[in-house]
């Protein structure tokens, strides 16, 4: 998955929000599995998943302010 910023989210229906949360969240989950069993060639990719998901929890609590 490409990353993305906050301001490309804003706007968006919260339940694609959540959805692509819980796929990220997924993808996080296979990323750490695979790094276990020295699967994962591309360490990074849990750093930017991990970002990810950082930025639609800011943007999700955003959401619930207004």
């Amino acid at each position: 998955m490409k990353g993305f910023a906050a301001k490309d989210l804003r706007g968006n229906d919260v339940q694609e929000l959540r959805r692509t949360l819980a796929k990220l969240q997924d993808d996080l989950f296979q990323h750490r599995l695979k790094n276990t069993t020295n699967q994962l060639t591309n360490t990074m990719l849990i750093r930017k998943t991990r970002r990810q998901i950082a930025i639609l929890h800011t943007v999700l609590g955003e959401e619930k302010e207004t």
